[in-house]
Order: C-alpha cells, then sequence, then structure tokens
C-alpha cells in the first residue's frame, strides 16, 4: 500500500474517531491508551486529530510526520491540530495547525523553559496528550501539570530489564490496573518488538536466511486438536496417578484453557495467533507430564545427576518453528534481552549478516496488513507465548474472561 492509499485509509477512519493507534504505540494496552486519547481530545475546544502508526514508505526522508499531517488535511479538510508520529524507535513527531486553531509551535516554547531531565521519558501517546495539553492552554500549562504527564504510567515508557532473568522490577516502577506480572510481559515484549522493528527499519541486513516452511491456520489447527485429544486420552489414563499440586494445576489449566481457545477460534489468518496458542499450550502440558514422569522413575547414578526436563517454551519468532533450543540475546539500546530461538532461528542469529528471523504473521492494526506477532496487542505479544511469564495459561484464561 503506498502512502496515499494509507492516507485515504487513515483519513476516513479519523473521521469516524480522531485517534488512530496502532498496537506498536500501544505500550501493551492498545486500547486503554486510544480511549485516553480520545478523551484528551474531546476535552478541547477545537479539532484535533492523533495518529499514531509506523511509517510507511514513500513519506519524505527531511520531515515524514508533517508530510502525513498535511496529507491527512488535505483530505479531511476544515481546521484542525494534528499530531502525527511513525517512528517506531524514536521520539520525532509532527504537531501541526491547519486554520482557525490555537498554534501549535507554542509547545516548542514551553519545552524549552523545562529544566533539563525529565524523571521519566513518555511514550509517544504521552507526548502528543501532553502537547495537546500546551496548545489548549496557549502555553500556560502549570509547571506541576506539565511534570505531572511523566507521572502518570499510561504515558511512561516502559522500564527496561532482562527478561531472561525474569526479575521483577519494583512495584512502584511500573504499576497499573492490572497485575505486576501482566506489567512485566508488556514491558519485555514491548522491548524485543521494538528491536526487531529497527531491525527492520534501518535494514541491517540485504539478503535475509530462507524461511522455514510453515503450516497454515487449518494445520495448525489440526494438528494442536490431535495433539490436545492425544493429551486428553493421556490424562484419562493417568487420573489415578499422584501428581504434586503445582503440577495437577499446570496440567489442568493449560488443557482447559488450550480446549477453550479451540473452542473459539476458527481458520481464518487471523486465528493464527490464537490457534498456535492452544498448541503451546498443549505442549506445556504434555511437557509437565514428561517431567513428572521422568521424576518419578527409579534412576541409576548417572542418570539421577542430569538436570531434569526444562518446561516446554517455543520459538520466539516463529512458535510453530517448535521448541526453543537456547536464549538467544538481541540488542536493545546499550543492553541485551533473552529470548528463546529454535535451532534455525538461532543459527540465524548467529548470523546476523543473513538477516533476522522470519517472524510470524498476522493481520494487525486498523488496516489488518501482515504484522509479527509480538507487534500485537494480544495476551500472546504480553507473553511471549510463555517465554515473559512463569506460566502461560493463567494469563491467557485471564484474558479471556476480561474479554468475555
Amino acid at each position: 500500500m503506498n502512502v496515499d492509499e494509507l492516507a485515504d485509509e487513515l483519513a476516513e477512519a479519523l473521521v469516524d474517531d480522531p485517534v488512530v493507534v496502532d498496537p506498536l504505540f500501544g505500550n501493551g494496552r492498545t486500547e486503554e491508551v486510544r480511549e485516553a486519547l480520545t478523551e484528551a481530545v474531546e476535552e478541547l475546544d477545537f479539532p484535533a486529530y492523533v495518529v499514531l502508526v509506523p511509517r510507511p514508505e514513500g513519506l519524505s526522508a527531511s520531515d515524514p510526520d508533517r508530510e502525513l499531517a498535511t496529507l491527512l488535511h488535505e483530505r479531511i479538510g476544515g481546521d484542525g491540530v494534528y499530531v502525527v508520529h511513525t517512528d517506531t524507535t524514536g521520539y520525532g513527531d509532527a504537531v501541526v495547525s491547519f486554520g482557525d486553531v490555537p498554534a501549535a509551535d507554542v509547545r516548542y516554547e514551553v519545552s524549552l523553559r523545562q529544566p533539563a531531565g525529565e524523571i521519566r521519558e513518555l511514550n509517544p501517546a504521552g507526548h502528543a496528550a501532553r502537547d495537546l495539553a500546551v496548545i489548549a492552554a496557549d502555553g500556560r500549562l502549570s509547571q506541576a501539570d506539565y511534570e505531572a504527564y511523566a507521572e502518570e504510567t499510561i504515558w511512561q515508557r516502559p522500564p527496561e530489564w532482562d527478561v531472561m532473568t525474569r526479575e521483577v522490577p519494583d512495584t512502584g516502577a511500573y504499576a497499573f490496573f492490572t497485575t505486576l506480572a501482566f506489567v512485566v510481559v508488556g514491558g519485555s515484549a514491548w522491548l524485543v518488538l521494538r528491536t526487531i522493528a529497527r531491525w527492520r527499519e534501518t535494514g541491517l541486513v540485504p539478503q535475509p536466511r530462507a524461511a522455514l516452511p510453515v503450516e497454515g491456520p487449518a494445520q495448525v489447527r489440526a494438528r494442536a486438536e490431535r495433539e490436545l485429544d492425544a493429551l486428553a486420552e493421556r490424562l484419562a489414563a493417568t487420573a489415578d496417578r499422584p501428581l504434586s499440586a503445582e503440577t495437577r494445576e499446570l496440567v489442568d489449566g493449560s488443557y482447559d484453557t488450550a480446549r477453550g481457545v479451540l473452542a473459539d477460534a476458527g481458520t481464518e489468518e487471523r486465528d493464527l495467533a490464537d490457534l498456535v496458542g492452544a498448541l503451546v499450550l498443549v505442549r506445556v502440558a504434555d511437557r509437565a507430564l514428561d517431567a513428572a514422569d521422568a521424576a518419578a522413575r527409579p534412576r541409576s547414578r548417572r542418570a539421577s545427576r542430569r538436570a531434569p526436563l526444562p518446561a516446554y517454551l517455543p520459538c520466539y519468532f516463529d512458535p510453530r518453528h517448535g521448541e526453543a533450543v537456547r536464549r538467544h540475546t538481541v540488542p536493545v539500546g546499550d543492553r541485551r534481552l533473552a529470548v528463546p530461538a529454535c535451532r534455525h532461528c538461532s543459527d540465524t542469529l548467529d548470523g546476523i549478516h543473513t538477516g533476522p528471523p522470519h517472524p510470524m504473521l498476522v493481520p494487525a492494526g486498523l488496516l489488518g496488513r501482515p504484522r509479527p506477532w509480538y507487534e500485537q496487542d494480544t495476551v500472546w505479544a504480553r507473553t511471549g507465548y510463555g517465554a515473559s511469564v512463569d506460566e502461560l495459561w493463567p494469563h491467557v484464561a485471564g484474558d479471556r474472561r476480561r474479554v468475555r
């Protein structure tokens, strides 16, 4: 889709709702961010539009966000302030006034009066909300109100930590309406997708390695149903076998949740992430039973030195690749983040000059274009299909309850 086509679709969407937020800018909670921005726009006494979407090809290199704002105004017409942000890896944005509305440039005057260094960085949505407030106040926003945006969790960038250790950040660093575990998931997923976005946008390598053959939604569903049936038979055959309460909860919870996900999913491309999630949940339960069986078997002295079976973790880049063989670190700013990778993707990452691994693509965003699964605002992206949480099924079951 070229820039003009995208501008046409965005303009049509903005007529119905003045705020468009792509999941990549949703900070792990796109709908809440969109609603907060919509509320901020509705409180203004002048028309305003907010567009946070990944940068399409074809915009000018010098000021792409301003160009997109101009294209949108040409299609919508009338007066309005346009806030446009398309950079998935940086801060740049454009705030442009058209017609009889307050001048957007006043935001620069206010920012120049601020002391160096804010307490916390704002995400793009936070910058948009604060810029609109400054413009509405004609630059007379109080210092306390200006600084308050950096204290609102929904406007903050997630804290950075090493997902490999799964060390939970201090609760005061990033608390919201949901559990702390949810926050850990959202932050780590955001860091990874930001890194992959940087790979794509900077054109890190010219010759991507060939992708592994993978199954489509119908094939994934068939496989998940077969493995779920086999798991049900295994559970029935071992119903009387003693299991630890922890293992029993993990197995039963994963099985029941996988069955529910499959019951609600179809075989369309938009169902792929859920179908893969159901398959992962079944394999998590199977692995837990395997580990219990191994622990119950009599062991020789040599066998007793072996490490217990690890929990099942799929390849982060495309969970359809199967089990991850090791965690692989990827650069995120001046840090490195560890994600599980299958043998193929791990080998690809070892030879990074051949290109980043091919991710699983699913329809996403306003236009339903194929995008990597980890850029979506879903429970699978927030949990990394289990890579960022101790147990996957409670998060999936909780998300299903919230949706219903």
